[in-house]
């Protein structure tokens, strides 16, 4: 019986040591990297509606349109993805009224230890690289076969507004940033703490003409321009 006590008291004083060793092994960045990836949730119970506003400009054909359109991200069930990790099914809904929604696309995302990455139209993506700093960069697109895009982290102050929304400390993110007298090219996002993606823009446009002190957008030859606004939380 003694030995019994012997060997049970040593399993409790092995366990106690492990744990006790794990908590001394613990440092700052991996609490940070907690805090950091609530920008990126992954919650089953919560799906966001976005506003989307596509502006599409030719002016030598006189083509200038502008569709308005909500979309509705669910996160569904976890599985395990191709490259062995815990994944989630982002399920897309469209909707011209905000009442009937049809299904239109089925995405997937997951977090890794230092990545937040979401597959779109069968394409990988790193949307957030951890832990996060002001100017850290790496390459949105290295697990793809598309050409390198230099993703920064711009801001962890960054704020989000609308006519119901208001929200502050959120993570800003240039993916593709350019600048000329006939050319811009703005692709960025924006994240906040426990909700996720809250705006993304992506602008490439161009112009024949230069005029000093006119933006560029006030004299389009030909370009798209796509915004994305959450607008409420499910």
């Amino acid at each position: 019986m003694t030995n019994r006590y012997s060997i049970i008291s040593l399993c409790i004083m092995a366990v106690l040591a492990l744990v006790s060793c794990h908590k001394e092994n613990e440092t700052p960045a991996d609490i940070e990297f907690a805090a950091d990836k609530q920008y990126f949730p992954l919650q089953t119970d919560k799906a966001l509606i976005y506003k989307v506003t596509e502006i599409n400009i030719d002016k030598p054909s006189d083509y200038y349109d502008t569709t308005v359109y909500y979309l509705r991200e669910r996160t569904d069930i976890p599985f395990i993805d191709n490259e062995g990790d815990t994944a989630y099914r982002i399920e897309r809904f469209k909707s011209q009224n905000l009442n009937s929604w049809k299904i239109s696309d089925v995405w997937e995302s997951k977090l890794t230890t230092y990545t937040a990455e979401k597959v779109e139209e069968n394409q990988r993506f790193i949307k957030i690289k951890f832990p996060l700093s002001i100017g850290k960069y790496w390459n949105g697109n290295l697990k793809n076969e598309l050409d390198d895009n230099d993703c920064t982290i711009t801001s962890l102050t960054a704020t989000y507004n609308n006519e119901s929304i208001h929200l502050d400390s959120c993570l800003s993110i240039t993916r593709d940033s350019s600048l000329t007298q006939i050319s811009k090219v703005y692709d960025a996002e924006i994240y906040a703490r426990g909700i996720g993606l809250v705006y993304k823009e992506i602008t490439d446009i161009n112009s024949q003409e230069v005029i000093y002190g006119v933006p560029i957008e006030n004299r389009i030859h030909r370009g798209t321009i796509y915004r994305q606004e959450l607008i409420t939380i499910e």
